[in-house]
């Protein structure tokens, strides 16, 4: 029963990945499960059978949730925003009083405190920047085969950042460099050649998404490597960072959500899985530090 928690808990957190404006970062801290994964994929090297074990479940369900709903959620995106939103919200918004109870704002409050709201007010205003910058489509042109290898490893890299520093979304930057769409779009050409079994569908892609890939693993493991030091060194200031960026969530995830296109029954439901997803998150937190 825990390995299937585990499983549905990735799931969650790969599918967050795809959405614009979602970090998996933040709900992973959410569902309380954040230092787990970043130890073990920091201690890959030095304990891989115990980090493997670890890793396995969460990492099939975030394959599963980045592979297997990709479509499912960009579908939901585009049709109903306002409700595939606030439903991702809910989720992120329910770990709030675990990630409250780690920050320990009862001591060193003041300092806390001062992280806190500079976190919160740095999100609000990358937003407000990304909104007056927004970056429009991008059709990506290469000189040569170098550049576009090169290219693609740096983005693979800022994406991993975004991956491990909760608060931070990786789609909503890649939006912003102009690389999601292109990216997205090579990742469901090789599901829909794969199911097709058409290989050379596949392996067209493989130009974009290798590098991509290889700078997101390195990226992945030299962030889980310094995240988990600040987590062991200053872990209930870091902690207070991460609840500035959780309280700012709402701002940033309904940002540039059309509210105002949204139908009654959109909005009612929206406000259902909203609820349902901050039970379901608390409740998680809650099993987890009973545990």
């Amino acid at each position: 029963m825990k390995v299937i928690r585990e499983i549905l808990r990735g799931l969650l957190i790969g599918a967050a990945g795809i959405m614009p404006g979602i970090s998996g970062g933040t709900l992973a801290v959410s569902m309380g499960v954040y230092d787990t994964i970043i130890k073990a994929i920091s201690g890959l090297f030095r304990q891989p059978a115990p980090s493997v074990r670890i890793l396995m479940p969460y990492g099939l369900g975030m394959l599963a949730g980045i592979g297997g709903l990709a479509l499912v959620i960009e579908g939901l995106f585009l049709r109903y925003p306002l409700a595939t939103s606030l439903a991702f919200l809910g989720l992120i918004l329910g770990g709030i009083p675990a990630v409250w109870k780690r920050a320990d704002f009862k001591q060193n409050g003041m300092q806390k405190y001062m992280i806190f709201i500079v976190t919160f007010c740095l999100m609000i205003v990358l937003l407000v920047m990304e909104g007056s910058n927004e970056a429009g489509e991008s059709v990506m042109v290469f000189g040569s085969s170098g550049e576009r290898l090169l290219v693609m490893t740096c983005v693979g890299l800022i994406a991993s950042v975004t991956m491990v520093v909760p608060g931070v979304s990786g789609t909503m930057l890649l939006m912003m460099m102009g690389y999601y769409q292109p990216v997205l779009h090579a990742f469901n050409q090789v599901q829909k050649g794969a199911f097709a079994g058409n290989w050379q569908l596949v392996m067209e892609q493989q130009e974009i998404l290798m590098p991509f890939m290889v700078g997101l693993v390195v990226g992945v493991f030299l962030c889980a490597k310094t995240m988990e030091v600040l987590i062991r060194r200053y872990g209930p200031m870091v902690y207070a960072a991460v609840a500035g960026l959780v309280v700012s969530s709402p701002v940033v995830v309904l940002w540039s959500v059309p509210v105002g296109a949204a139908g009654t029954a959109e909005r009612a439901a929206g406000v259902g899985l909203l609820a349902v997803g901050i039970w379901l998150v608390y409740q998680t937190g809650e099993e987890i530090s009973e545990s």
